[in-house]
């Protein structure tokens, strides 16, 4: 079963097309493959052979080989290298498909209607990775599949599968003192800057903010004036508290411009979140504006 295992997991790590194919090859050519030499497997598996014995394992079985890395970024001092914001972890939260047909389905799919009638069956997942800026790497966290639940007639939706791993594994992850991300992505001009860059604001919601808060974690999520009209309700016609700085990038100048407000209600009622606005804007010397995000944060008192 090890082997199994291995010949899955050593796909990674070589660029062929067919990973196996490829070291049968190297099995003749040399009389001994990588598949023995770096992983210690005593035959090469078919990919049919692979899929048959992995795909009944539950994938809950692999979530200590995630808390093993963590365990050793601690113990070596790797984690103070993702440390940012006077000591916290970033938590970068993002759903991600990895499975899609309009023909081979299973009871575990999620389901799309197209305009043609047909339709689209997908595997997605909620992935929870450790990330700082400027940082070359970033560590996956354990996952959170988007699955049919039971006693649930909608679809499973990236926000229930983000409450379900803040319940699950935020715990775990607390004593880190995260703070955790919504959906990353980039500026207009391709640079990704800060720390809540351009994305969806799928995350900004008080359901999953409150999650957060019960989990021991902070957050800091994208903010979309049309889905937070309370907030933009709140700012409108106010002097913000702003902060410019002129920064040189190559041979240009860039004016970056930073606008804040504390204390805005996150939805239009009396049980809404209390949270802190905040925006950042980059305009180059021409006068355009190259990047411009808006966000929310909330920190646990400490």
């Amino acid at each position: 079963m090890a082997d199994f295992g291995l010949a899955a997991f050593s796909v990674f790590f070589m660029q062929s097309p067919s990973f196996l194919e490829y070291q049968r090859h190297l099995a003749t050519g040399q009389g001994r493959s990588n598949c023995e030499t770096l992983f210690g497997m005593s035959k090469i598996p078919g990919d049919s052979q692979v899929r048959a014995k992995l795909d009944p394992i539950e994938p809950s079985r692999f979530d200590p080989m995630f808390d093993d890395v963590i365990e050793e970024l601690q113990r070596s001092g790797g984690i103070d290298q993702f440390r940012r914001l006077n000591g916290h972890v970033l938590i970068a939260l993002d759903g991600t498909q990895y499975h899609s047909s309009n023909k081979v389905s299973c009871l575990q799919c999620s389901t799309r209607q197209h305009g043609n009638g047909k339709t689209e069956y997908h595997h997605d997942m909620l992935a929870a990775t450790l990330v700082a800026p400027g940082h070359n790497r970033v560590v996956p966290l354990i996952p959170e599949f988007i699955v049919p639940q039971d006693g649930h007639q909608k679809q499973d939706c990236e926000s229930r599968a983000a409450r379900r791993w803040l319940e699950a594994h935020g715990a775990r992850y607390a004593p880190l003192d995260p703070v955790f991300l919504g959906k990353a992505g980039q500026g207009s001009s391709g640079e990704a800057v800060g720390i809540a860059r351009r994305g969806d604001d799928l995350f900004s919601r008080q359901p999953i903010c409150e999650a957060v808060l019960a989990a021991g974690g902070h957050f800091l999520f994208v903010c979309k004036p049309a889905s937070h009209p309370t907030i933009e309700e709140y700012r409108m016609g106010v002097r913000l508290d702003e902060l410019k700085q002129r920064i040189k990038r190559g041979r240009d100048w860039f004016t970056y411009r930073y606008q804040w407000m504390s204390a805005v209600p996150l939805r239009g009622d009396s049980d809404a979140l209390s949270v802190n606005w905040l925006m950042i804007e980059i305009v180059s010397a021409a006068g355009k504006v190259t990047y411009r995000n808006l966000a929310f944060r909330w920190r646990q008192p400490s």
